[in-house]
């Protein structure tokens, strides 16, 4: 009964470290995306600040209706590229939240152990000089079955 409350203590810790580091992840993506969402407005004002400048300098010194389309489609060429950098690292961002998931969903499966091995037999083979490999070779269990066991017990 004991050690199933430790296994189950185990897992709640386990779920609850998931958690806090997902909430990390996602204060760090907000974070960049304030970043991002920061840049874009100094890139608008800037290029409010240059189109003011090209009105006032067109009326000073005229500037031809050619030269100013040239300008807007620069301008908007690098706002393109800009936005396209951003949907890039979002798309970066998406793909990594997906593999976090699915490393996750594979941690949910706990397969039971089948020839149901008592905890005390692999910590005496394991105190008799048993590696883990071996007694998991022995037992008939996974390696990492013997080695949850064995960190439960405080051994490894």
């Amino acid at each position: 009964m004991g050690a199933l409350f430790v296994i189950n203590a185990g897992i709640v810790i386990i779920f609850v470290l998931i958690f806090v580091f997902f909430y990390i992840k996602d204060g760090e993506v907000q974070k960049r995306l304030l970043r991002y969402e920061k840049s874009l407005d100094d890139l608008n004002k800037e290029i409010f600040k240059i189109q003011k400048f090209l009105k006032s300098n067109e009326i000073e010194n005229g500037y031809s209706e050619e030269s100013q389309k040239q300008l807007k489609l620069d301008f908007r060429n690098t706002i393109d590229d800009i936005y396209a950098i951003i949907e890039k690292d979002r798309e970066y961002v998406d793909n990594k939240l997906l593999i976090i998931e699915d490393k996750i969903k594979e941690l949910n499966y706990f397969p039971s152990s089948s020839s149901n091995v008592d905890d005390k037999r692999i910590i005496s083979m394991f105190k008799d000089g048993w590696s883990i490999e071996s007694i998991a070779k022995e037992l008939m269990i996974t390696k990492s079955e013997v080695e949850f066991t064995l960190k439960l017990a405080n051994l490894v």
